[in-house]
């Protein structure tokens, strides 16, 4: 049995007093307001100051970035299953041609400014009126912007130009377009089946894997029925059309890649959603974004806020008339007039009139509701009004933005079960697609199977678990809790001491501040909370009961300054400054929880614990599931003030390697939401502090906008190296494993070139610090969750109860890369919808591991998250990086009231933003948990 402690190695020498830079210009300012003015650095700047890191790096140490490690070999065999994958074969055709087809431009009808892009659809309806105009055989593909694919050559090598017409999208007449193509390469396909092969060399043939991608979507995109949006299709059929609420609907279609893998060429198929505007009559669209009852609403008139709702709704949006004949229109603009008083000069009639009375002597149409305010679908100018209940929405306008019940109907409506989800693909690849009988995929020489491909997997067996000094588990592999076991009766392996802490409220008083005799009290719910405290081994305070609450008082700004009151009123009560703050907030709103974060993180330097009274049973007179969620909150604060929950039992004997120091490191980078050009990035790195990998230290770094490659690495590695120096009693760790997240395979090439060779720097320069030279073994993976390949049992006695593969089931044959090492490891059970296994893809390994050896310890870890009672999908290292990165976010504060929310543009494009760092009184806790 093994117990936590303080999981050091002990031991004593090494670079203690090594000197590192000093954190970047931040503050924790003040209780009010955390944080300093800071700029980001432009994109320029950012790749300077990226070039300036390198230049400290040896040119040595560069060389593990140029190296990708080749695979060790595969695990030991298994069961089967099913992946969403089919087998592509190349039936011989060796060569593509590609012609330049991207000079398709609208003729103008008179002088015009620059043309901007046009709409993939738009070109795709081009280019197929050239070859209908021409007569060009079949095979050609177009990929919807400007290239053009032929399996024969049959098109000029010469530039040649045509002229065609299409129907008018917007306007009822047709449009004329130039198109210029030339000959621009002749593609190797038998690239492709060289580096399958394992023959081709490092890099994939991209140029030969997008001919053929193209000419698989051909016929799909061209469909004039289909939707296309970057690799996804979808229809607008019944039978995959869900109403979301407030105008919206979800539409499910497939998406496909066509990926080189060890078993060959194979097509990844897989389920997509997305939302869509429905077709609706326009005013009660405009009714229902400006939060009116009903359209009847309209004659008190709106206030500027919903007018700004509305007409932010209705911009851009295309709608269809039918009082003269269908006709579609772009909408510019919403008036802010009704139909009856939005006046304008009719030069036929030489007056004033309206537009109501317009369309009643015009078209003799008496309007309904001429309170609507017009729609604009001219220019600002020339404005071109129509009413509004004379439009509808035109069909196949994709909804971007939704509100949270929207969201949550979309991912329950997405997440269909393994059966239902397999069947949905195989119908969208052999009947709507037709890929497998497609001849336009047979002229490219490809020949598309009509079976999902099945692969060789293996489950791996579950970790046994340390709780208390008497107590071991092993979580079920079979029936309905695999994956998963129970609090209950069992207490922390390590478990923290409480001294004191603290108590605040943003609840409302009048519900929730009754006394502990109501169960649904606040004080009635934190005497339960107490209580689970201690059945999981936590000390409690010697002096019994709980200090009083402070109570937020709404005319107060600033949460801050409640929690610094709570602070003082929890000091006062025990004697000692509180180690944790407990707050209640009144539901889930997000600001207030960045503001609470942001005060105790950053300025309080206090770690908070947060519950929200609904998931509390606060303000209800029947508490119901209040056990289970007190649980959930005790292994919260055991890790945030540094106490272990559990650690992997027998853990030398199941991987000898970590009987020497070892350090787990985890980094992400959280990229701004929606549409802002300026907000930053935030990044974050963990590292665990003891052998346990229970406790993980971190440092958040603010990026420029959307910059994925982590700057600073170097000085957050030697920050993060000194931090388990620290902790191990001046032992240094022997091998660094780093899990880093977020990265797409097109950046594979780029982090390992700049982000691997900091690391090894920082180990040297630590090393050089001392006088001696340091150079820990370095095995870097990236992990991949955003994909699309899914995997499914085909033995049905092998799965979980929601139908998905069992947890620890992982797969390193067949769909991955053709000799790097790389696997798919499915980690968790699934609890609803198609379980998505994580890719786990090795670009560096110095030890090196074998197959075996780093596929089990990444599913072990997978065991030890903080914060619940079941095997997680991603590892540890990677999930608290991305919390932390995300904690990072609410350390952004607004720069200016009248700007965006994080972020204003100051002269020169430079960007201003707040951000207050972490307190140095959390720098090496799990805050962020």
């Amino acid at each position: 049995m093994l117990r936590g402690g303080g999981g050091g190695y002990g031991g004593s020498g090494g670079f203690g007093g090594a000197r590192i830079a000093p954190d970047r210009e931040a503050t924790q300012g003040t209780v009010a307001r955390p944080g300093r003015s800071m700029r980001l650095p432009t994109k320029e700047e950012t790749g300077r100051q990226l070039e300036d890191v390198m230049a400290t790096v040896p040119d040595s140490l560069k060389e593990l970035g140029r190296t990708r490690v080749q695979r060790p070999g595969f695990g030991r065999e298994g069961r089967q299953v099913k992946a969403f994958h089919y087998d592509v074969t190349i039936t011989g055709k060796a060569r593509a041609r590609e012609d330049d087809g991207g000079g398709a431009e609208p003729l103008p009808e008179r002088e015009c400014g620059p043309l901007k892009p046009l709409p993939a659809n738009t070109c795709r309806m081009v280019m197929q009126a050239v070859a209908e105009q021409q007569q060009w055989p079949l095979g050609w593909v177009f990929d919807g912007f400007k290239n053009l694919y032929t399996p024969n050559a049959f098109l000029p090598q010469h530039e040649t130009h045509y002229e065609v017409t299409i129907p008018g999208e917007d306007t009822p007449r047709e449009r004329s377009f130039a198109i210029r193509i030339k000959w621009a390469a002749t593609v190797d396909i038998k690239a492709v089946v060289d580096f399958v092969r394992g023959k081709g060399g490092a890099d994939i043939p991209q140029d030969a894997i997008q001919a053929l991608d193209v000419a698989l979507k051909h016929n799909t995109a061209m469909n004039p029925k289909c939707q296309a949006f970057a690799r996804a299709f979808f229809w607008q059929d019944p039978d995959k059309v869900r109403p979301l609420g407030g105008g919206a609907e979800v539409w499910l279609g497939y998406q496909q890649s066509l990926r080189p893998c060890e078993s060959g060429l194979t097509l990844n198929v897989d389920l997509a959603a997305t939302a869509f505007l429905q077709v609706q009559p326009v005013h009660e669209y405009l009714a229902r974004s400006a939060g009116l009852r009903d359209v009847r609403e309209f004659s008190r008139g709106m206030t500027p806020m919903q007018h700004k709702k509305a007409s932010k709704a209705i911009a851009g949006i295309r709608v269809e008339t039918s009082h003269v004949g269908k006709r579609a229109y772009k909408v510019k603009g919403l008036t802010e007039r009704g139909t009856a008083h939005m006046m304008f000069f009719n030069s036929e009639e030489n007056r004033e009139m309206s537009v109501a009375e317009y369309f009643e002597i015009r078209y003799k149409v008496r309007l309904q509701y001429p309170d609507v305010p017009c729609l604009n679908v001219g220019t600002p100018r020339k404005p071109n009004y129509l009413p509004a209940e004379l439009c509808t929405i035109a069909p196949g306008q994709r909804r971007l933005k939704l509100d949270e019940r929207q969201t949550a109907e979309m991912i329950k409506t997405a997440a269909q079960p393994p059966d239902e989800r397999a069947r949905f693909i195989e119908k969208s690849v052999t009947e709507f697609a037709r890929l497998p009988s497609d001849e336009t995929v047979r002229a490219f020489g490809m020949k598309v199977d009509s079976h999902m491909i099945e692969v060789d997997a293996r489950v791996l067996v579950p970790p046994a678990l340390s709780y208390s000094r008497t107590t071991s588990i092993r979580p079920p592999d079979h029936g309905p809790q695999m994956g998963a076991w129970n609090l209950q009766r069992l207490q922390f392996n390590n478990p923290a001491t409480i001294h004191s802490f603290a108590l605040a409220s943003f609840a409302d008083q009048r519900r929730a501040g009754r006394g502990r005799e109501d169960p649904g009290s606040l004080e009635a719910f934190m005497c339960d909370q107490l209580d689970a405290l201690a059945s999981t081994g936590i000390r409690m305070p010697e002096v019994g009961g709980m200090p009083e609450c402070v109570w937020h008082n709404p005319n107060s700004l600033y949460p801050g300054d409640t929690l610094k009151a709570a602070l003082e009123m929890g000091a006062a009560y025990f004697g000692t400054q509180p180690q944790i703050i407990f707050v209640c907030l009144p539901d889930t709103s997000a600001e207030l929880y960045k503001e609470v974060k942001r005060a105790s993180d950053s300025f309080l330097g206090v770690p908070s614990q947060c519950f929200v009274t609904r998931k509390a049973s606060i303000g209800v007179p029947a508490p119901r599931g209040r056990p289970q969620y007190c649980s959930n909150i005790a292994m919260k604060v055991n890790a945030k003030l540094g106490g272990t929950n559990c650690i992997l039992d027998g853990m030398v004997s199941a991987h000898p390697w970590t009987s020497k120091p070892f350090m787990v490191c985890g980094a992400d980078v959280t990229h701004p939401m929606g549409f802002s050009e300026t907000e930053p990035s935030i990044a974050a790195v963990v590292a665990s502090l003891d052998r346990y990998c229970s406790r993980y230290a971190a440092e958040v770094l603010l990026q420029g906008h959307r910059v994925e490659i982590i700057q600073d690495l170097k000085e957050t590695m030697k920050k993060l190296l000194l931090a388990f120096y620290r902790a191990n009693r001046h032992y240094k760790p022997e091998r660094l494993v780093f899990y880093r997240d977020g990265v797409s395979e097109g950046q594979f090439n780029e982090v390992q070139s700049a982000e691997i060779p900091q690391i090894a720097a920082a180990c040297a320069e630590l090393g050089e610090s001392a006088g001696e030279t340091y150079a820990p073994k370095i095995t870097f993976i990236v992990v991949q969750k955003r994909h699309h390949t899914r995997l499914f049992p085909t033995d049905p006695r092998m799965r979980d109860r929601s139908g998905n593969v069992q947890p620890g089931t992982v797969v390193d044959k067949a769909i991955v890369h053709p000799v790097e090492f790389g696997f798919f490891l499915n980690s968790h059970a699934g609890i609803q919808g198609t379980s998505r296994p994580t890719h786990y893809h090795v670009l560096v390994d110095q030890v090196p591991y074998s197959a075996d050896q780093l596929q089990k310890f990444t599913y072990d870890l997978c065991y030890l998250f903080c914060r619940c009672t079941r095997s997680v999908s991603v590892c540890p290292p990677a999930y608290y990086a991305h919390l932390a990165a995300f904690r990072g976010r609410s350390m952004l504060s607004h720069a200016d009231s009248s700007e965006s929310e994080t972020s204003r543009t100051t002269g020169g494009g430079r960007t201003q933003v707040e951000f207050a760092s972490i307190h140095p009184n959390l720098a090496t806790t799990m805050f962020y948990v």
